[in-house]
């Protein structure tokens, strides 16, 4: 389907400024016929994240859509698969949604500060040998030999495509990431927060307290989130969305307990809390990442049918793909 556009663009939320002095001035050839001095003292605007945003020329009645990718990973995660299918920006663009995509602090587009005394700690990035068994595409032994689980729906073959989309994180900006999604929030009447992995965690964190603008938050297996809510104003609609294959390698067990743990603080708040089991929807083989797996499109569907209720959305997947329920016998 072509997509229409009405708008695009892009803009900056979070950071802060810091002051660095009693630095050395170096000597820098910037390129062999560029010699320069690098005084690093001085005063920066550092840990602010960078969205980018779709407004499609016909749209929806429910609110725009925030995506929030996971740890390592950019925005990029939402906008084309590992083996070059649509993504998930694509296909919420069809269905009418306006769309913005966060590149949260150090990740991406936000960039990154190498300023001294910063970020205390070494950056992590994942290997390929820790990508398959933490995403559980396989079991670990079966790594060499790209073997995945049955049914496993994601294309392990370009497991080499994601693994070169993958960033280094610092584990110690999770607060400056939060800061930023609330200020993104605040730009808002209205929002769906949609929330991966790290970023599922730190949706739930901004619904909970940003209520008042977040009509509903899609966690996918999500880690971090918290398992208290306070009472008072209404909290939106909590949707965490889980894949297959969960009981096959940890940290999984423990993190699905988690956000059981979540769901049932969040409705103990006042909250509408819902799960969406996809192997108990018809929909197995997802590892923990489906919106790259070759159902994506059908995961999607099965979340916007949560979401939408009474609202209409304009179908974005082929008749082929779409469940045995929403086909009509003529």
């Amino acid at each position: 389907m072509a997509l229409g556009l009405a708008a695009m663009g892009s803009y900056r939320v979070g950071g802060r400024t810091v002051t660095v002095a009693g630095e050395p001035v170096r000597e820098l050839a910037l390129s062999s016929g560029f010699a320069t001095r690098s005084d690093p003292n001085g005063t920066y605007v550092v840990e602010a994240a960078y969205v980018q945003y779709f407004e499609p020329a016909v749209r929806n009645r429910l609110p725009p859509v925030l995506l929030v990718h996971g740890g390592g990973l950019t925005g990029s995660s939402w906008e084309t698969t590992p083996d070059g299918r649509p993504g998930w920006l694509n296909r919420l663009l069809e269905a009418g949604f306006a769309v913005h995509v966060i590149d949260n602090v150090e990740r991406g587009r936000a960039g990154f500060s190498a300023l001294p005394g910063l970020w205390n700690e070494a950056p992590v990035m994942r290997s390929l040998e820790e990508m398959w068994s933490l995403f559980r595409f396989g079991p670990r032994q079966r790594y060499a030999r790209r073997r995945p689980f049955g049914g496993q729906q994601f294309p392990v073959e370009h497991l080499d495509a994601l693994a070169a989309r993958s960033v280094p994180r610092w584990t110690c900006n999770t607060q400056a990431q939060i800061a930023a999604l609330t200020e993104a929030v605040g730009r808002f009447d209205q929002v769906i927060l949609v929330g991966h992995s790290q970023g599922g965690g730190q949706a739930v964190h901004v619904a909970a307290a940003c209520r008042q603008r977040v009509r509903a938050v899609v966690a996918i297996e999500p880690h971090g989130a918290p398992t208290s809510f306070e009472a008072g104003l209404a909290l939106p609609r909590l949707l965490v969305v889980e894949g297959d294959f969960l009981d096959a390698n940890e940290p999984w067990p423990a993190l699905r307990a988690d956000w059981r743990a979540t769901l049932s603080a969040w409705a103990a708040a006042g909250g509408t809390a819902d799960l969406l089991d996809l192997p108990g929807a018809g929909l197995p083989g997802n590892s923990h990442l489906p919106m790259m797996d070759r159902n994506g499109d059908a995961v999607l569907a099965a979340i916007l049918r949560r979401l939408a209720q009474d609202e209409p959305i304009r179908p974005f997947f082929p008749a082929a793909a779409r469940p045995a329920t929403a086909r009509r016998r003529r």
